[in-house]
C-alpha cells in the first residue's frame, strides 16, 4: 500500500493532524486562561480577550509555518515569489491592519470599555464590544453601530458614563411681576427631593437675564450619568418646576408683545 496520498505522505498528515491538535489545544487553554484573569486577577475581561485574540492570531501564524515546513514548502522563496502581488495584498490589507493596530490602542489607553455611553463619530450610544477591526456602539434607539477603530482614534471622544454625577441645566421663564429670591428657594428645596439629583454639588437656581416676554431662569441639576436613568431624572425634575411654581402662584408667561397705537391721543384714548 502506497504510503503517499495525493502527493502528501502519511507521515505528512500526521505532523499536519499533530499540529491542528497541538493548535486547538492552545486555543482551549487560552480560553481557560481568559477565565482565569478575570475571575482571580482582576483583569478587565474586555483587556483579556483582546490578550487571547492576539496569542490566538500569532499561534495560527506560527501553525501555518510549521504545516508549510512539515509539507516542505519554503516560506521564503515563497514570499519572495509574491513579489508585486504581495504588495498590491498588502496595501489592500492595511486598514485592517490599521484597525488590529487601533483596538489593541482602545484597550490600552482604557479611555472607555464595554457598557460605558461614549459619543463618537456622531453616534451616542453603549459600547457592546471592542474588536479587532470596529467598536461595536448600540444606540440609545436600539441600533447597532460599527465604527472602525481608527476612526475612534483620530475622532473627539466623550465618555458619557468616566465621571458620575452628570450635569443638566433647565432653562424656564417666570413673569416680571414675580418675587425672584422666594422663586429660587422654593425650586431648590423642591428639585432637591427629586429622586435621583444629587445632594453634592447642590441644586442651584439662577437669573439668566431678562427676555421680551419674561425673565430667565435656569436650574442647575446633577444626576447619574446613565442614559435612560438620566432622562428620567432630568424629565422629573423639570415636571416638578412647573408644578412648583404652580403651587406657589408663579406664573410662567406665554411669548407676548405689546404694541401701541402712534395715533393714540395724549390721555391713551384712541380716536374714532
Amino acid at each position: 500500500m502506497s504510503d503517499e496520498v495525493i502527493g502528501v505522505t502519511v507521515g505528512q498528515l500526521v505532523g499536519i493532524g499533530v499540529i491542528l491538535f497541538v493548535t486547538l489545544a492552545l486555543f482551549t487553554i487560552l480560553h481557560r486562561v481568559q477565565r482565569v484573569l478575570v475571575s482571580r486577577v482582576m483583569v478587565r475581561d474586555y483587556t483579556a480577550d483582546m490578550i487571547r485574540r492576539v496569542l490566538m492570531g500569532v499561534i495560527t501564524v506560527l501553525a501555518a509555518v510549521y504545516i508549510l515546513g512539515v509539507l516542505q514548502v519554503e516560506v521564503r522563496p515563497l514570499l519572495g515569489g509574491l513579489g508585486i502581488s504581495g504588495l498590491i495584498v498588502a496595501v489592500a490589507l492595511q486598514p485592517l491592519f490599521a484597525n488590529f493596530v487601533g483596538s489593541i490602542l482602545l484597550h490600552g489607553t482604557r479611555a472607555f470599555r464595554p457598557g460605558d455611553e461614549i459619543t463618537t463619530n456622531g453616534i451616542s450610544g453603549t459600547v457592546i464590544d471592542i474588536s479587532h477591526r470596529a467598536v461595536e456602539i448600540r444606540d440609545f434607539d436600539g441600533n447597532s453601530s460599527y465604527v472602525p477603530n481608527m476612526r475612534v482614534l483620530d475622532q473627539n471622544l466623550v465618555n458619557l458614563t468616566a465621571d458620575d454625577p452628570r450635569r443638566t441645566l433647565i432653562g424656564f421663564q417666570v413673569s416680571y411681576d414675580s418675587d425672584l429670591r422666594s422663586a429660587q428657594r422654593v425650586l431648590r428645596r423642591a428639585l432637591g427631593r427629586v429622586d435621583g439629583v444629587a445632594s453634592d454639588p447642590p441644586v442651584m437656581v439662577v437669573v439668566r437675564g431678562f427676555a421680551d416676554s419674561g425673565i430667565d431662569m435656569e436650574a442647575e441639576i446633577w444626576h447619574p450619568a446613565e442614559e435612560a436613568l438620566a432622562r428620567r431624572v432630568v424629565s422629573e425634575a423639570a415636571i416638578t418646576i412647573h408644578e412648583t411654581l404652580r403651587e406657589n402662584e408663579i406664573t410662567i408667561p406665554f411669548p407676548q408683545v405689546v404694541l401701541h397705537r402712534a395715533d393714540a391721543d395724549a390721555n391713551g384714548a384712541t380716536p374714532d
